[in-house]
C-alpha cells in the first residue's frame, strides 16, 4: 500500500465522526514509524493495542522532528479546537484544527503542523442539519 499524503489523511480525518485506529496507523506511516527507535515503536504499539488513540497521537507529536506539543484545547459549540505548537530554532509555529472528536482534533492539528505555512485554511461545507450547525469538521492552519 502506498503511504498516504498528509493532505489526504487530513481530509479523511475531517470526514469521519470519530477517530479510528487505521487513521492513527496512517499517521504513523507519515511520521516514518519504521524509522523510530525500537523503544518508541514498542510504546506506540502498546498504546495502539490498548486502544489509547489520543496517547498514541501525542506520542507521534513528541517523536516528530522537531517535536510538537499541544498548545491549547477548547470546546467550542460542541467541537474540539486544538492548537499544536512547534518550536524549531527559535521559530514558533502553530497549527489549529477543529473536530467533533477530541482525538481527531489533536491528530488533525498535528498533521496540519507538518504542512507548509502557506496552507492557510481548509473548510468543509456545512451539511443540511435542522439546527443549522455543521456536522462536518473544519481546520485551519495559522503561523
Amino acid at each position: 500500500m502506498k503511504p498516504e499524503t498528509i493532505a489526504a489523511l487530513i481530509d479523511r480525518v475531517a470526514d469521519v465522526r470519530i477517530l479510528r485506529e487505521h487513521h492513527v496507523w496512517a499517521a504513523a506511516e507519515i511520521f516514518g514509524f519504521d524509522d523510530l527507535d525500537s523503544t518508541m515503536r514498542r510504546k506506540f504499539r502498546a498504546l495502539m493495542e490498548a486502544d489509547a488513540l489520543l496517547d498514541a497521537v501525542l506520542s507521534l507529536a513528541a517523536s516528530a522532528d522537531p517535536p510538537r506539543s499541544v498548545g491549547n484545547v477548547r470546546n467550542q459549540r460542541g467541537h474540539w479546537v486544538c492548537t499544536m505548537r512547534c518550536d524549531a530554532a527559535g521559530n514558533r509555529r502553530t497549527a489549529t484544527a477543529e473536530h467533533a472528536d477530541f482525538a481527531a482534533a489533536v491528530l488533525a492539528s498535528l498533521l496540519a503542523s507538518l504542512q507548509q505555512p502557506t496552507v492557510a485554511h481548509r473548510h468543509r461545507p456545512p451539511s443540511h442539519q435542522h439546527d443549522g450547525s455543521s456536522s462536518h469538521e473544519h481546520q485551519r492552519h495559522a503561523q
